[in-house]
């Protein structure tokens, strides 16, 4: 009888991250919502500056929590 091989991938979870993982993803948004924030208001692109802008600053804002998270969980242990 021959032995069967899986050539087939198993499925990873996809939902499990790691803090500095997020924190890499998050600060990877925001430095190109900020690039294509600052092109949009150099070419006078309003449209396309104001809303880049917004998330890249909640980008930011997500780092700074992140990090204040991590620190006070350190603190407290």
């Amino acid at each position: 009888m021959p032995y069967k091989i899986n050539f087939f991938a198993r499925p990873i979870d996809s939902d499990y991250r790691l803090n500095w993982e997020s924190l890499l993803i998050e600060l990877s948004l925001a430095v190109i919502c900020t690039t294509m924030a600052l092109y949009g208001w150099d070419k006078g692109m309003l449209l396309m500056a104001y809303p880049a802008g917004f998330v890249a600053l909640m980008c930011y804002g997500l780092v700074i929590y992140t990090l204040v998270s991590f620190i006070r969980s350190r603190l407290q242990k």
